[in-house]
């Protein structure tokens, strides 16, 4: 383990791409944690890495390494390491999400206890590295319609690398809170994650525009090879009648692809057919643009300090 400053970011993402790492265990997530006022810790060893941060307060006092430890073959020695690191700092328990082929063996090993998911267990995938008319082909419909129309409706999509213009997504966001009541992360936190990852080219806001005003944006990830569509808001009443979620996520898509990404990664979808869940309409409106099903192990806990962890989960079950 060590200071974030004692190692170069470029070696540390370059080794986790390597390993086929997700953004959220990259140097630039852990400038976000640290900027939001979190500890941060990470270590690597022969064939694994793995990085997070300490969500305290009096109690509990947990490590969380999202989407982590990145590595295959090799995912019981990175557990063994996380639990050591969180022993030596007092910690309660720490909070895991390995995506390594090996992951549920090694969780096996570590007696680690499934836990309610943190980051979803199941996202979708598209591969870009196919031509631009073999995406269009595996585009339903709808999508394709909505696209095409896109222009006479006015419509135009545009991309932003200025921090400042994080508030357009987050007036969308207000306005759809109000019909859903689902109000997302705080503003805070949105302008944390922009002034850290814009300026190093890893975020990007995309706003679709009608009459020259905003109806829909989202905020992407890129990391390496892989740009990740992870926030979106829309006007509840212009952006459903005109449509722009898959104009914006089109060009979004494209983009990428015409930046030397190979993957786009949807974030999270239900894992199967499955009506009344919560997220069926989203998952529905990310699997119409032709893809996979990526599934991981899902999130997992490894009590540290066992009596504390234990009055923990009583207290969950009590809840």
């Amino acid at each position: 383990m060590g200071n974030i400053s004692n190692f170069p970011d470029a070696a540390w993402d370059r080794e986790l791409l390597v390993l086929n790492g997700h953004v959220l265990q990259s140097s630039g997530w852990l400038q976000v944690q640290r900027a939001l006022g979190h500890e941060i810790r990470w270590a690597r060893g022969d064939g694994w890495q793995w990085a997070g941060a300490i969500r305290q307060g009096v109690f509990p006092r947990y490590l969380y390494v999202p989407y982590g430890p990145a590595g295959s073959g090799r995912t019981s020695d990175a557990l063994r390491d996380i639990v050591r690191a969180a022993s030596g700092s007092r910690l309660d328990f720490v909070r895991v999400e390995p995506t390594g082929n090996d992951a549920l063996a090694a969780l096996d090993v570590a007696h680690a206890r499934a836990a309610r998911p943190v980051q979803p267990r199941c996202t979708w995938v598209l591969d870009l590295s196919v031509g631009e008319d073999a995406l269009r082909a595996g585009l339903e419909s709808g999508h394709r319609s909505r696209i095409n129309a896109a222009a006479r409706k006015g419509l135009t999509v545009r991309w932003s690398d200025d921090p400042a213009d994080v508030d357009i997504f987050l007036g969308l966001q207000r306005l759809a809170a109000r019909r859903s009541g689902f109000g997302g992360q705080s503003a805070s936190y949105h302008h944390t994650l922009a002034k850290v990852l814009m300026p190093l080219e890893m975020a990007r806001l995309y706003v679709a525009e009608a009459d020259g005003s905003a109806v829909s944006a989202s905020i992407c990830f890129d990391f390496g090879t892989t740009r990740y569509y992870a926030f979106s808001a829309s006007d509840p009443e212009r952006g459903r009648k005109l449509g722009a979620g898959p104009p914006l996520l089109w060009t979004m898509i494209l983009d990428a692809r015409a930046r030397g990404a190979t993957t786009f990664d949807f974030w999270g979808v239900v894992c199967a057919d499955e009506p009344g869940h919560a997220w069926t309409g989203f998952s529905q409106f990310k699997r119409a643009f032709g893809g996979r099903l990526l599934q991981r192990a899902g999130t997992w806990e490894i009590p540290v300090r066992r009596v504390r962890y234990r009055a923990f989960t009583a207290l969950k079950r009590s809840g």
